[in-house]
C-alpha cells in the first residue's frame, strides 16, 4: 500500500527500525536449488543473505538469497522503538525481497512513522504470528510482502492464511498487501488469492507489484530480488497503497 494550505503538523519518519535478523553469510550453493546464478553485476563486495533451506521446499527461486547492492548504505539498527502507534503509524513486513527496500521506503513514506520487519525466507505462516505478538505496535496502516516462500500445505493454503492475517487487522484502516513475481504456477495462484482476498476484505489495497515486473523485468537481477530501481519501484507502489497521511 502514496504516503501521507491548513497549518498542520506531521509527525516525520524516525529512523528506520530495522528488525530482521539474517546472518550475513559468504553466498553457498544450495543442493537441493541446483545453485544459484550470480548476476555480472555482482561485485565480491556485496553480501549474501542466507538461510538454510529445508529439502521439502519447492524447487523454484526463492528469497533463501539475495544480494545486497553495495552502492546502497544498509539501515542502521535503532535502540529507541519509536513513538507509539498514531495516526501515521506504518507497521511494513516481509521477506527478503523487502529487505532490498529498507532504505528505499522509509525515504519515500517520510511523513509516517514506519515501523520495517522483514526477515531473509519469512513465509506468510510465521508473518502470522509476527503480526499477532506485535499488535500492540501496528498503528493505522499495514504493508504485507509475503508469498515468494510459501510452502503448500503449511497452515492451510494460502487463501486460509491471508484470512487468518487480517483477522488479525481487522481494525486496522488499510493493509497494502503486495502481489509476488510469477515465478511459477504456485506463484500465479498466490496472486489470485491476495487479489481475491481484496474482494472479501475492504480494508485490504492490493498492490500489483507482479504487474509491475511484466511491464519492466529489469526491476530484478533474478526474477524475484529487486535492482536499485527495483527498490524505488516498490517504495512508490507501497506509497500509492497507503495513500497520504491523515491531517
Amino acid at each position: 500500500m502514496a504516503a501521507v494550505p491548513v497549518a498542520r503538523e506531521h509527525r516525520r519518519a524516525r529512523p528506520l527500525i530495522f528488525l530482521a535478523s539474517a546472518p550475513v553469510l559468504v553466498l553457498a550453493l544450495v543442493a537441493c536449488n541446483g545453485g544459484v546464478d550470480v548476476p555480472e553485476s555482482a561485485t565480491t563486495s556485496e553480501a549474501a543473505l542466507t538461510t538454510t533451506t529445508a529439502s521439502t521446499l519447492p524447487l523454484i527461486p526463492t528469497t533463501s538469497t539475495t544480494f545486497i547492492d553495495s552502492g546502497v548504505d544498509p539501515p542502521v539498527p535503532v535502540a529507541d522503538p519509536g513513538p507509539p502507534p498514531g495516526r501515521n503509524s506504518v507497521f511494513v513486513m516481509g521477506d527478503s525481497v523487502l529487505i532490498g527496500t529498507g532504505s528505499a521506503i522509509p525515504v519515500r513514506l517520510a511523513d509516517w512513522v514506519v515501523t520495517f520487519d522483514a526477515e531473509s525466507s519469512r513465509r506468510l505462516a510465521q508473518g502470522i504470528d509476527v503480526l499477532t505478538e506485535r499488535r500492540d505496535e501496528i498503528g493505522e496502516a499495514v504493508v504485507v510482502q509475503l508469498g515468494n516462500n510459501y510452502i503448500e500445505g503449511e497452515r492451510g493454503d494460502y487463501a486460509t492464511q491471508v484470512d487468518e492475517a487480517m483477522a488479525v487487522l481487522s481494525e486496522v484502516p488499510r493493509v497494502v498487501w503486495v502481489t509476488v513475481a510469477e515465478v511459477s504456477p504456485s506463484r500465479v495462484s498466490i496472486n489470485e488469492a491476495i487479489r481475491a482476498a481484496g474482494e472479501r476484505h475492504p480494508n485490504l489495497y492490493v498492490a500489483d507489484w507482479a504487474g509491475a515486473m511484466a511491464a519492466d523485468p529489469g526491476l530484478t537481477w533474478d526474477a524475484i530480488h529487486l535492482t536499485p530501481s527495483g527498490r524505488q519501484r516498490m517504495a512508490e507502489l507501497v506509497a500509492r497503497g497507503l495513500g497520504p497521511v491523515d491531517p
